[in-house]
């Protein structure tokens, strides 16, 4: 009984602590220009319909 909970909580523990580490790890770009304010576009739109 004791060794399934033991188990069970170091489980638990890798999984935080392999959600935290991704957490850390995700960097977001910048999507504002610091200095106008304006979004920023990876791309340029497209002209036109299509």
């Amino acid at each position: 009984m004791i060794m399934e909970v033991v188990v069970m909580m170091m489980m638990l523990s890798a999984v935080l602590l392999g959600f935290l580490a991704g957490l850390f790890a995700f960097k977001v770009k910048s999507r504002w220009c610091p200095r106008c304010g304006e979004p920023t576009h990876a791309m340029p739109p497209v002209e036109g319909n299509r």
